[in-house]
């Protein structure tokens, strides 16, 4: 009986203490679970909190930037609003002597050497078809003003010094955006003709102006004093197309009425423009000019028609270093004469191309007659090589071959001889007038 109640015993203690351990395992894991939950729980409350300091980060930067902005645009809204007033004291207030109104200046020099295998006057001395030769000549030293005289209205001035004096080149005053798309020039100008007459010595593609040119018109070009229009046209096949009409007051000795007996002339210039790609273009000009002569008798009347074409390619991106601008123009003059009429005729072709961003080739051929005497004629054969310091120093050098056929002309004693000869020309302008086109 002793050993079955000892092995009951041990059986009844070996329960007792296997329930003790479950409970004890059973509540270790239940304080190790309520710690889990709890951590889990300041987890999640830690994400939340973050999450709300980053909203309220992202809305304090919109803000922010949103202040900016609002304070930006303050600061536009007063500018213009100054501007405004700065704009209602130029034009309608006492303060027209501010800085700020001055005109745009520009000054610029032309300078040239010339060598020639011809020794005549009338070759070396400077004339109204003579450049000069066999020298060192100040061709011209030229000062420019351009400013807006008020919202519809343009001012321009040119005034040129050369070894004979001062001389008034053009002056005068633009009235643009006026009705029928029209803008009105008044003053003393060069007339639009052709592809070259407006262009002043300094801008000119070559060192001198086509012989044609020269022989029709002079060194100095058509110009002077009157009232030119300017009519932006329906395009209708053209890109864009253009008529100018003008009637001027002057003298021309070649064509028309010379320095003694000035008088009235009449020109007008069709323009039609037409884009080929990006890169190129092509420009059609019909040209004519009518006024008297005084030469040989007063009142004759005389007439200068031109047909131009000029093509320019400047490949997109790469205009600074490529470029071909090609000219042709033709010329037909007739003026009535004693006994009848003169018809004289001439055309010149250039043609100019950039090598690299500061060197430029040029090439030119004409030919003319003599418009008061066309059994008089000439060929002029040219090439140039530009270099370009930058847009407003450069130095030109120049070949010209002259065949001529004139043994008389008006007011210059001969004779006048076949030449060769060499130019190197200094050009360089200060201000932002440069070295434009006109």
């Amino acid at each position: 009986m002793l050993r079955y109640g000892l092995f009951l015993y041990i059986i009844i203690t070996g329960l007792i203490l296997n329930l003790i351990t479950g409970l004890e395992s059973h509540a270790q894991d239940t304080v190790q679970n309520s710690y889990q939950d709890s951590l889990y729980q300041r987890v999640l409350e830690l994400e939340k909190a973050v999450t709300e300091i980053n909203e309220s980060i992202i809305e304090e930067k919109q803000e922010d930037e949103f202040k900016t902005l609002l304070e930006e645009a303050d600061r536009l809204s007063m500018q213009k609003e100054e501007q405004k007033i700065d704009v209602s004291k130029k034009y309608f207030s006492g303060v027209r002597q501010q800085q700020g109104l001055n005109p745009n200046i520009s000054f610029g020099m032309d300078f040239f050497g010339g060598v020639s295998t011809s020794n005549t006057g009338s070759i070396n001395e400077t004339s109204d078809i003579s450049y000069g030769n066999n020298g060192f000549f100040l061709r011209e030293a030229e000062l420019g003003l351009i400013a807006p005289l008020d919202p519809f209205t343009r001012g321009k001035g040119y005034i040129t010094a050369t070894p004979e004096g001062v001389f008034v080149d053009e002056v005068y005053m633009e009235l643009l955006n006026l009705p029928l798309s029209m803008n009105l020039k008044v003053g003393m100008f060069k007339s639009e003709f052709g592809f070259l007459n407006r262009y002043h010595d300094h801008a000119l593609p070559q060192f001198d102006r086509p012989r044609v040119l020269v022989n029709m018109f002079g060194t100095g070009g058509l110009g002077g004093s009157g009232i030119s229009s300017n009519f932006m046209l329906p395009p209708v096949i053209a890109n864009a197309t253009s008529l100018d009409v003008s009637v001027i007051y002057g003298s021309n000795s070649q064509s028309f009425r010379s320095d003694a007996a000035p008088g009235f002339m009449f020109t007008g210039q069709f323009n039609n423009y037409y884009d080929l790609s990006a890169s190129s273009y092509i420009e059609i000009r019909l040209s004519g000019a009518a006024g008297k002569t005084d030469y040989p008798e007063p009142d004759f009347n005389s007439y200068v028609g031109s047909a131009g074409l000029r093509y320019k390619w400047a490949p997109v991106g790469r205009e600074k270093y490529r470029t071909v601008e090609w000219k042709t123009e033709f010329l037909y003059a007739y003026r009535d004469y004693i006994g009848g009429n003169h018809q004289s005729k001439g055309f010149y072709s250039s043609i100019q191309g950039k090598l690299n961003a500061r060197f430029l080739l040029g090439g030119r051929i004409g030919y003319s007659e003599i418009p008061y005497d066309p059994s008089q004629s000439e060929w002029d054969y040219t090439i140039s090589l530009d270099f370009w310091q930058s847009d407003f120093v450069f130095t030109r050098f120049q070949y010209q071959y002259n065949n001529r056929n004139i043994y008389n002309r008006k007011d210059i004693a001969g004779p006048f001889p076949s030449e060769h000869s060499f130019i190197i020309q200094v050009s360089w302008a200060m201000g932002p007038h440069k070295h434009e086109a006109y």
